[in-house]
């Protein structure tokens, strides 16, 4: 179980265990968002368990899995589905 205050978000967006490659740091993480703050999270699988923002979306309402368990990211207002990725 993991939680955080109404200050850093108001409405989680469920998602998925990563299981892919390209992100190794994530690897076994439980990757969630908000839609209120737009914020993506990971918890990890072992505590503690400590959300850690990994990310930024826009009014986040889905989350999907390709074949590879690369994660994506649906952004309601905006209408576009973004694959996670690396910061530069």
């Amino acid at each position: 179980m993991a939680e955080y205050s109404h200050a850093e978000g108001a409405s989680i967006t469920g998602g998925y265990v990563y299981r892919g490659s390209a992100l190794p740091h994530l690897a076994g993480q439980y990757v969630y968002g908000d839609f209120g703050s737009g914020r993506i999270w990971a918890v990890p699988a072992a505590g503690p368990y400590t959300p850690v923002q990994v990310g930024q979306g826009n009014a986040i309402s889905s989350f999907g899995e390709d074949a590879q368990g690369e994660l994506y990211v649906v952004d309601l207002v905006g209408g576009q589905v973004s694959r996670l990725v690396a910061a530069p």
